[in-house]
Formats: C-alpha cells, structure tokens, sequence
C-alpha cells in the first residue's frame, strides 16, 4: 500500500477564447493517487472533502479508480476549488478557494510508503500536521517517504516561507521529485547538481532527486551519479496533471522493481542507474500520455504498456509486472 497525504479539490477549467466552463476532480495528491491506482499500485488518500456536490463528485472519482479514501479534518467546510485558465498552447494558471485544516493524520495498513506534497504541506493550519506525520514516518520504521513540493505562487507567494517549509519537508524524503519552474522559484539560481550537494548529504535520508523539465525531459541526481532522460514527442492537449502522473508513475516504477524499501532504495540506486534511467523513462511517458488528453486524466497500466510499444520505449525486463 502507498499512502497520499494532501489537498483533494476541483479543478473548474476555462479555456481562452471559449465561455464554457468544464469541471474535474484534482488537486495534485489526490491525482498522485489516482494515477497509482490506475498503473496497478494499491493507494490511499488520506484528505479532506467537504459534505456538498463538489466534495460528492471527489469521492466518487477516487473510488471509482480504486483509491482507499481517508477522510481527516472537518466535513461542514467547502470543498476546496481551483480556477485553472489554459493558454492557446493548453498550460495551466490556477486560482484557489481552499479549505485546509486535516487532523488525526495516519498511515493506511501495511503502507510501504508515503507521498506528501503541493499545497498540504505549506497551507495552514493542516500543513503543520501533514509535516509531523512524514517527519514520523521517517523516523522509525522502513516506510519510504516521498515528496513534490509542487509550488503554487499564486496561493503562498512569500518565497522564503515557502522555500523553509520546503527545506523541512525534504530532509525527511527519501525521494524528492521537482519540476524546473518549481526549483527556480524556491530557490532562483540553484542548478539540480547544487541542490543535490545539499540534500543528498550522507547526513540526510535523500536517495534520489528528480526535476522534471517539461519539453526537455528530466535530470536525475543520486549520490553516485547524474544523468539526463530525455521526454517523449507528444501533441499537447494540456498540462493539467502530466507533473502528478510523473510522480506517480516513478513511485510505481520503483514498487514494480521491488525498490520502495529503504535499504534496497539506498542500495540500487547507487549501483543500478540503469534501472533508475528506465523507470525514469517510464515515468516520462506516462506524464507525456497525460499530456494528449484534457484535464488530469492518467493512462492505466494497458494504456501505458501500449503506448510504450508505440514509441520505442518498452522493453526495459526489470519488473515484476508489466508497467
């Protein structure tokens, strides 16, 4: 079992240059878990929704594609909502109503690992709780705990709270996924090498840092080693949720490989970049199906197998199961 521990809200989507409105499910957790579950990994979702049609709408969403759903924090509030506007090229700004405020935060049964990240890390007063619960999980056990800080300067503008909120969050991450946008705004001018030098210290649990560069693929960083994996050529539909089926995908990749244990983690990732390359890959192409389809609309483990068929990218022989 993954656990997810963040924000569930509807995304309302506005096109330019269209007048109607469409309405999805988001919030970048909960399509963390949705893209796990669809790609064959047992999931939860410990959130918060409200008791009204919106919050109606979320629940069945992630039980219809199988996710454990864990509701913490209180009911009577609204559930949270995000105006996201698609430019002509169909990339995403995003508006916020949010309501945050979970508590009695927990770990599904038989959890190997969790996933924290976006706004239920840095948005008050849930935030706090979600942070005490990874630094716990970190702490004790061999649960893996991962983490996309997935900033939105729209919603929490004030860089260096953020970037401090950010710093806790990963030194208690075994695997810390970014995007470019997310790594020059908390930290202007720091390349993924010089980041590295500093989370991934011998002090620290950091095994493996990801950053996701859109068109340009992804810069992978270990403590033994560094490399580029380039993205797949897709026709863009639109962004929306292409960065959470990444995540996504990386963490099934590496539970497919049996990698998503501390000490295995720690030892195949310095020894077997070429696994790491491949799930990587992998996780590119996932993202890169989501991009062809509109809203956060991850590809199934079929959909996925296939698509990696039709591009070449297949075939890599190291897991369990098909992808």
């Amino acid at each position: 079992m993954i656990t997810i521990v963040g924000e569930s809200l509807v995304d309302v989507v506005a096109r330019q240059g269209h007048d109607e409105l469409t309405v999805h499910p988001g919030g970048s957790p909960a399509n963390v878990a949705v893209a796990l579950s669809r790609l064959g990994q047992r999931t939860a979702l410990v959130t918060q929704v409200g008791a009204d049609s919106y919050g109606a709408l979320i629940r069945t969403h992630l039980e219809s594609n199988g996710v454990d759903v864990i509701l913490a924090g209180p009911a009577g509030q609204p559930t949270s909502r995000a105006l996201a506007t698609l430019d002509a090229h169909g990339a995403a700004s995003y508006e916020f109503d949010l309501s945050w405020d979970v508590r009695g935060l927990r770990l599904a049964e038989e959890s190997i690992a969790l996933h924290i990240g976006s706004l239920g890390v840095v948005l008050a007063p849930g935030g706090e709780q979600v942070l005490r619960l990874a630094e716990s999980a970190c702490r004790g056990g061999d649960v893996v705990t991962s983490y996309d800080p997935n900033a939105r300067p729209s919603v929490t503008p004030d860089r260096r709270a953020v970037a401090a909120v950010v710093e806790r969050a990963a030194a208690c991450a075994h695997i810390v996924k970014m995007s470019d946008e997310d790594l020059a705004f908390l930290f202007p001018g720091t390349s993924p090498a010089r980041l590295a030098e500093r989370w991934l210290g011998a002090d620290r649990p950091t095994q493996l840092l990801v950053v996701t560069k859109g068109r340009d693929g992804a810069t992978v960083v270990t403590r033994s080693a560094r490399f580029a994996v380039p993205a797949v050529p897709v026709v863009v539909v639109d962004t929306v949720g292409a960065g959470d089926t990444f995540t996504a995908a990386l963490l099934a990749g590496l539970a497919d490989a049996s990698v998503l244990s501390r000490e295995v983690l720690a030892a195949r990732v310095a020894g077997e970049p070429g696994l790491l390359r491949d799930i990587v890959g992998q996780a590119l192409a996932a993202a890169a199906l989501t991009c062809t389809r509109p809203g956060a609309d991850p590809p199934t483990a079929g959909e996925l197998r296939s698509f990696l068929a039709e591009t070449g990218k297949g075939g890599t022989g190291h897991r369990r199961g098909q992808p």
